[in-house]
């Protein structure tokens, strides 16, 4: 059977917004949001890098990720400092490091069990395609 681009966007679309409420329903008893959580783990992943940096990472835009950044500071799970020029850096508090690490047990917990229908070499191709497709997003929103 081969499916057309428009299928393909609806299942993407679908499972996107599945998984999102999956994991925003197992985060909630930590009172974290998804997008407060992949704030976390990009700043985790990348110490001292810019709002951009970490809006990019976690495809949100630069406004949306500012917020979720002042909230995430707010709570004492962030600190920002200056870098150059109007750049702001991030970096993860002890409590922001500790609360990344449970939040990143509960979505490999659930990925893992969203996951369960696959084999390793499947999950080896979902992610490489992914990854395509992401990179490809990315050009094509630059030209």
């Amino acid at each position: 059977m081969v499916f057309s681009g428009v299928d393909l966007a609806m299942l993407l679309r679908r499972a996107q917004l599945r998984k999102q409420t999956i994991c925003e329903t197992a985060l909630a008893p930590l009172g974290v949001t998804l997008p407060q959580w992949g704030i976390l783990y990009a700043v985790a992943a990348q110490p001292d890098c810019s709002t951009h940096a970490l809006a990019t990472f976690t495809g949100q835009s630069d406004q949306a990720a500012g917020a979720v950044v002042a909230r995430l500071e707010r709570r004492g799970l962030l600190e920002r400092r200056p870098g150059v020029g109007k750049v702001i850096l991030h970096r993860l508090t002890p409590d922001g490091h500790d609360l990344g690490q449970r939040c990143e047990t509960i979505i490999e917990d659930v990925m893992t069990g969203l996951l369960s229908g696959l084999d390793a070499q499947a999950v080896r191709t979902l992610r490489s395609s992914l990854q395509v497709i992401g990179d490809a997003a990315l050009s094509a929103r630059a030209t």
